[in-house]
């Protein structure tokens, strides 16, 4: 269940990350090696809230969080919907997060994807700091799978969406002020210069993928996929986009 960012601590990014991705990527195996920290919870609980803001506390019947990470997110998620299923590609995450989902009777993990049911619909699929490390004809693919399940009136929303380039430097001190208004500012800056080292190093030889606004649309609206632009991002990261892409209503 599992996917970091360009340049900076993306190691603190627990949602998301290697999700959908391919072993030879090199990314799997980083979130495979990568172990949790308290800035994980901290972030999912930013995120949650800002996704109830964003969409009210009513979030759907059933929902798909794809690359679950460590399942601080679902964990926040599984009592405000009916039945909540996760994803992700990392071994180790997956089974961190099934540890920690355990104790929720609504929330099922979802296995590699040609064996997901294939009438299985959600009302919500979150896809949050999953994109960018989709090759483009990737990310095409599972669009479409996204599609495909959603239910009529569903939404799918996507975090983090690098639309032009970002600051790191800019992204670093707003992961630091998150971690300073939570308490764990030392935590995270004892953690983080290892984790830069190493995720600097990932960077070089595995590139990030932009996704252009336009281009989401063009490639939604071949799916007739409606997309809306939040007026801000779902994390912190501020200098990043969510769009929600929507199954319009029929016609009466």
């Amino acid at each position: 269940m599992s996917h970091v960012r360009r340049d900076t601590w993306e190691g603190a990014h627990e949602s998301g990350r290697a999700a959908g991705l391919r072993a030879e990527t090199g990314w799997e195996a980083y979130w495979d090696r990568l172990e949790e920290h308290v800035i994980f919870r901290v972030e999912a609980a930013d995120y949650v809230a800002r996704l109830k803001a964003a969409l009210g506390p009513h979030l759907g019947g059933r929902v798909l969080d794809f690359g679950c990470g460590f399942g601080f997110i679902a964990e926040l998620l599984a009592p405000m919907v009916a039945e909540l299923l996760v994803f992700d590609a990392s071994d180790q995450m997956r089974r961190q997060a099934e540890l920690r989902l355990a104790s929720h009777a609504n929330v099922r993990g979802l296995g590699a994807s040609e064996e997901w049911p294939s009438a299985i619909q959600f009302d919500l699929i979150l896809v949050n700091s999953v994109v960018q490390y989709m090759a483009p004809d990737e990310f095409d693919r599972w669009l479409g799978q996204w599609r495909a399940m959603l239910a009529p009136r569903g939404h799918l929303v996507i975090s983090d969406l690098f639309a032009h380039d970002v600051d790191p430097l800019r992204e670093v001190v707003q992961l630091l002020v998150l971690s300073a208004r939570h308490g764990c500012l030392m935590s995270v800056v004892r953690r983080a210069l290892g984790e830069l080292r190493h995720y600097a190093k990932m960077r070089r030889v595995r590139l990030l993928s932009r996704v252009a606004l336009g281009d989401l649309r063009e490639r939604a609206g071949r799916l007739e996929l409606a997309v809306d632009l939040l007026p801000s991002n779902l994390t912190y990261r501020r200098t990043r986009a969510t769009a929600v892409l929507s199954v319009p209503a029929a016609d009466p």
